[in-house]
C-alpha cells in the first residue's frame, strides 16, 4: 500500500508543474506582478519626464505618488517640482493632494506654506538623509 501512495504522490509531482493552477504557474503569476514602483513610474511619466518620474515614485509603495503628482498637475497652480514635493512618498493613507486643493480653495497662504502643510509626514525626516537618483 506504501508503494501506491508513494507512486500516486511521486505522480503529482511530475504532473503538478502542468496543471494550471499547480505550484509553479502560482509561481510565476507572483514573479510577473508588476513592482509598485514601476506602475507609480508609469503612470507619472503620462505629466512629467523620466526624471522627475523616478524622484517622485523612487520606494513608491502604490501609486498614489503618481495620482497624487497627476491631480494637482491638472487641478492646482503648481510646477513639477512643487508636485514632486507634495506628492513624493504619499500612500493611500495619506492624501497631499485633497489636504492642498481644500487649502488652496480657502486661501491659507502661499503655495510653498501650503506644500509644508500637506506633505507626507516621511518627508520631514527624509530632509536629513537625503538620497539623490542621477
Amino acid at each position: 500500500m506504501f508503494r501506491h501512495l508513494a507512486g500516486l504522490g511521486g505522480l503529482s509531482l511530475l504532473l503538478g508543474p502542468l496543471a494550471p493552477g499547480g505550484a509553479f504557474a502560482q509561481e510565476d503569476e507572483a514573479k510577473e506582478a508588476t513592482a509598485p514602483q514601476v506602475s507609480c513610474y508609469t503612470a507619472a511619466t503620462q505629466a512629467s519626464d523620466d526624471y522627475t518620474a523616478t524622484q517622485l515614485c523612487r520606494g513608491a509603495r502604490s501609486t498614489a505618488p503618481a495620482e497624487c503628482f497627476l491631480r494637482v498637475q491638472k487641478e492646482g497652480s503648481l510646477t513639477q517640482g512643487q508636485a514632486l514635493q507634495l506628492c513624493q512618498f504619499a500612500t493611500s493613507d495619506d492624501d497631499p493632494a485633497s489636504c492642498f486643493l481644500q487649502a488652496q480653495s480657502k486661501s491659507f497662504g502661499d503655495d510653498a506654506r501650503l506644500l509644508q502643510l500637506c506633505q507626507p509626514p516621511v518627508t520631514e525626516f527624509l530632509r536629513y538623509c537625503p538620497v539623490y537618483v542621477q
